[in-house]
This record gives C-alpha cells, structure tokens and sequence, in this order.
C-alpha cells in the first residue's frame, strides 16, 4: 500500500558526477519508492554543468573564436553527459531526449555570438538548461533501479518566479497551486524536478542563484505541505568540523535553522541558508543525510533547539578571505561613512561578509576574488575626498572562521575561550564580529594557520567523551 506521506528529496549535482555516482542516487531514490514513499527529487546540474554555460556565455561574445569556442563547449557538455549515462540500458534513449536541450543551448549560444551581446534574460535562459538535462538523466536512472520515474520541469510545476534575474526568489503561495496538482501522480512514480529556476509572469526564466535548487526543494517542501524534507549529501551530515581540516570532527544530531544557516554563511556548504525559509512555522521534518545510507538519520534540523544553555554546535571556515580596514580619526566628525563606503563596495559587486567598526574605524571582510575591485572602489571614494577613506588598508592570505550555537554570541564565556585558544596557539586574529540573533562568533585568521586553530579550537569545545549539545530535546516548530 501506497504511504499518504510526501518526501521532498534533494540531490546535488556532485553526487551525479559520473555513472556510478547516477546509479548510487538512483537505487537509493528507487529503494524508498520500493518501500512505499512518495517522493519529489529536486535536481541540480551535473557538476561543473552550470559555470561551464555561464562560460559559454561570454566565450560566444569572442569576434574572432565564437564560432569554435562554441562547438568546443557544446562538445565537452555533450561528452560530460554521454558518460554519466554510459551505463544506462537506455542510453539511446536517454540520449534522445537530451538532444534537443543541447540543441536548444547551442541555438542560444549562436545567439549570443550573433547579436554581440547577452542580456541578463538570455544568461539565465542558457544556465538554467543544465538542471533540464540532470532531470530526465536521473528519472531514467531511477527507473532502471526499479521504480517508475518522470522527469518535470519548473515551468511544468508552476514555479511562480518573482524579483531579478539570476537572483530571484519564487512566490511560495501561487507556486504550491502548481504543485499541487502533481501530488496525486505522486501516489504512482518518483517526479524528479528541476531546480535553480522558475518562471516569471512574462514567461521569461529567472535564476535563484548559486545554491538555487536547495531554495527550490524547500518551495517545494512547503509547496506540497510535505511530511519531510530531506538534503542528500556524500556526507554523513553537517560535522562539528571539517573532517579533512579537523580528522576528529564528529556528526551534528542535531542543528537549529539559524545555526544550519550561519554554518553555510561560515563555509560549510551543506545547504544553501534561503531553502529553510519556506518551510518556517511548518511542520516540516528536515534533514541532512549521505546517499550512501537510506536508513542514515544524519542530521536533524528544527525550527528552534530546547537547550539548558549556549553551547558551540559546530565549527565552520572559508578560506581565500581579505580583510579590508577603513580608518581615520576625520570619520568621528563625519556621519554615514560607513553607509558610503559599503554602499559603494555593493555597486562594485564586493559582497562583505564580517563587519566591525568604531568611531574612527570600519572593517569588514570580503573574497579574495574581490580585492582588486574593493581596492578599486575605495582609491576612486578617497579621491573624492570622503572623509576617513584615505588611511585604506587590506589585508590578503586570510581565512574566516565561525564558531556557531544558538545564543552563543550573547554568552560572554564563549568569546573569551575563543580568543584564549587561539592566544594559546598563537594564532593572529584579524577581526571579530558575531551574526544575527547571537547565533555565532566569527574571526578571521591567517590561511596558514587555519588548519591549527581549526584543530585547537575543537578540541576546546568537543573534548573527547563529552555529549554534543546536539542531544538536547528540540521543538519541530
């Protein structure tokens, strides 16, 4: 007998990185379905899929080699694709069905070449094809696996698109009356959906950004009022730290939303933080599983943690950080530097990160990809003579490193600990800030020395033998 429960499951594109990696997602999804669960599997593009056709992009704007660069990139997706199907009895097939995406991308592409030019429109169109050849890809995979399988599109579900493109978001309550209608065809197959994109009012396509199909999974999610919603990782699950940084890093029972999304803004890239939003205030059972074990509980994520008191729930870092300092005693006299200077860092497309400041000084952290643009904005803010822009300094080779429990910002014990360890270790620490709603510390250290502080600071909050905070009791909602 059918389950009246929904899973709406998440599946990367690493994890479809060649055949075998295909079939492991497929028998796993089939031997759910084998058991009785209905399940949405929201997909992303192959790896490497996505930055290979925003490439593409600017490679046909080329006057002279457009035309090649082209065919060379369409033949590598072409290739890519036909690999990961090798094993499938129903290449052909599937190769049929893939042909005319790959057509349609080309088109575009020669478009592009053609024109001289590519709009924000046309850029989103292109990229969004990678999840419409992983889609079918894996809905014919899961069928060999032995559970019919359908491939959907956004545009199929009813994705209501709304805002920018390349950085929309979806309109949750017009989306989930498309949704709702592939809920009885539940009962019979696994849908695999595309994710990363919806479709606006206009008919245009618009990206959700980097991370998109984990925003997806979780409109879907809430869309279809689903039992569960599950993150499929190779992973056990979110650790206290990364294991191939901290080799005695453990599994997280158990996360808050807010201490799930602080993790990701810190480096840990498990999920992307806007795919829990939909799903606040619902009685939603979230997870973070590996593929390799259906039966794995991985870790649990809840709306709010029931716990005695703050404690460290995990560590997190980013490397290739910078750190940009601001100062001048002429700011103490002068309102809204602050407000400039970041205003100006957004225009420019730095995006920051950890933010400090003082009366005579503001610091904040950006990507080292971003230095050369940050350095840029802020010589062009000094000569027009902006009060305290002229004492500049950045600080490359760093690495942002976040400390994160729920109310652990406002304990003052946990900064102090913070900051003693890494004396202890010496460790130089470059700035310290904490997020929102005290829900983590971060500071930026040298790269060099992250490995170390990693290490030290673990083995500070995870002693050996002590229970993770984790095993607290928590509320679902």
């Amino acid at each position: 007998m059918i389950s009246s429960t929904c899973t709406v499951v998440k599946v990367g594109g690493a994890l479809l990185g060649d055949d075998a990696g295909l079939m492991r997602v497929a028998r796993a999804v089939a031997t759910r379905r084998l058991r009785g669960e209905r399940l949405l599997v929201v997909v992303s593009a192959l790896k490497g899929v996505t930055d290979a056709l925003e490439r593409a992009c600017l490679l046909a704007l080329d006057p002279r080699a457009g035309n090649e660069l082209v065919r060379d990139v369409m033949q590598r997706l072409r290739d890519q694709h036909a690999q990961v199907v090798r094993g499938l009895a129903s290449r052909e097939a599937v190769g049929l069905r893939l042909a005319p995406v790959l057509d349609g991308v080309e088109r575009l592409l020669t478009g592009i070449r053609l024109t001289g030019e590519v709009t924000p429109r046309t850029r989103d169109l292109v990229m969004a094809h990678g999840e419409r050849l992983a889609a079918p890809l894996l809905a014919a995979a899961v069928s060999e696996a032995g559970a019919d399988a359908r491939a959907v599109t956004a545009e199929e579900a009813g994705l209501v698109a709304v805002g920018s493109f390349r950085v929309g978001a979806c309109d949750t309550e017009a989306s989930a009356e498309g949704l709702a209608g592939f809920a009885h065809e539940l009962h019979d197959r696994v849908l695999v959906l595309t994710g990363f994109y919806g479709v606006n009012t206009d008919g245009d396509v618009v990206l959700f950004g980097r991370g998109g199909t984990d925003y997806t999974a979780g409109v879907a999610a809430a869309g279809l009022a689903a039992d569960g919603f599950e993150l499929w990782k190779d992973v056990p699950g979110f650790m206290s730290a990364d294991p191939v940084e901290v080799p005695g890093a453990c599994v997280v029972t158990e996360l808050s939303f807010d201490e799930a999304c602080e993790l990701g803004l810190y480096g840990a890239r498990i999920l992307h933080p806007r795919c829990l939003d939909p799903l606040r205030g619902m009685d939603v059972a979230v997870s973070v599983r590996p593929v390799e074990d259906v039966d794995a509980e991985g870790t649990r994520l809840v709306e709010r943690r029931v716990q005695r008191r703050a404690a460290v729930a995990a560590l997190a870092a980013r490397r290739e950080v910078a750190v940009v300092r601001v100062q001048s005693a002429a700011m103490v006299n002068e309102p809204g530097v602050a407000g400039t200077v970041l205003t100006a860092l957004g225009e420019a497309g730095v995006n920051v990160d950890a933010l400090a400041s003082a009366m005579t000084s503001l610091s904040c952290s950006i990507g080292a990809e971003d230095v050369p643009l940050a350095r840029r904005t802020l010589r062009l803010l000094a000569e027009r003579g902006v009060a305290g822009v002229e004492n500049v300094g950045i600080t490359e080779g760093l690495a942002l490193l976040g400390v994160v429990g729920d109310g652990l910002a406002a304990e003052p014990k946990a900064c102090a600990r913070l900051l003693a360890c890494l004396a202890e270790h010496e460790v130089e620490v470059h700035l310290i800030s904490h997020g929102p709603g005290d829900v983590g510390l971060s500071c930026a250290v040298p790269e060099a020395d992250l490995q170390r502080a990693l290490t030290a600071l673990h083995a500070t909050f995870f002693p050996a033998g002590e229970r993770m905070p984790s095993d607290a009791p928590s509320e679902r909602a």
